[in-house]
């Protein structure tokens, strides 16, 4: 394992224990809120400004009549997956003190565009994707048991993954013709 890797799953460690201990001093602690305004720019093209700090151009591929200048939505939730699976991966293995040299997940995924196109009746043809998978690589010299643990604790414990599988409630409103205003 790399100094550099050593002292971020230190950094990761500390903050884990600190939620943890928050957590279990205060009930009502950690029940975070997440903000993302997203903006239509033209095109294919959105702005979303995350946390009102944080600024992701999203586009799609010239094939859908995009400019390609970013990733797809479909394409951010796959790299959202990966990202939240080996963000767990550094947290959970931080605070078990496992050693975790290295963690790459690849995902793939299927969409039929004649779902998102509303072009067939078939029930079993939906806008979204009809299946993901994954690969991750691990490397650490922890024995096969605990890594065993790890794996299964990451993938049920990754809110991504939870939030995928899991029947969610989403709400919404449309307004139509109503001045919205800019986020500060």
């Amino acid at each position: 394992m790399s100094e550099e890797n050593i002292k971020s799953l230190e950094s990761v460690k500390v903050s884990i224990n600190n939620m943890i201990d928050k957590s279990n001093s205060d009930p009502d602690f950690g029940k975070f809120k997440y903000y993302v305004n997203t903006r239509w720019e033209g095109g294919t093209l959105c702005k979303n400004q995350i946390r009102r700090a944080h600024k992701l151009l999203v586009d799609e591929p010239a094939s859908f009549g995009g400019s390609d200048l970013s990733a797809s939505p479909v394409e951010l939730v796959l790299a959202a997956l990966g990202s939240c699976q080996q963000i767990m991966y550094s947290a959970l293995a931080s605070v078990r003190n496992i050693p975790l040299d290295e963690c790459e997940v690849t995902l793939t995924a299927q969409l039929n565009v004649r779902g998102l196109l509303g072009l067939s009746d078939d029930e079993n043809i939906f806008p979204g994707f009809s299946s993901i998978k994954y690969e991750t690589n691990l490397s650490s010299s922890a024995d096969e048991s605990t890594l065993n643990k790890l794996v299964h604790d990451v993938e049920a414990q990754c809110p991504v993954m939870d939030m995928l599988t899991r029947n969610m409630k989403i709400e919404g409103v449309t307004n139509i013709n109503k001045d919205v205003d800019e986020p500060s």
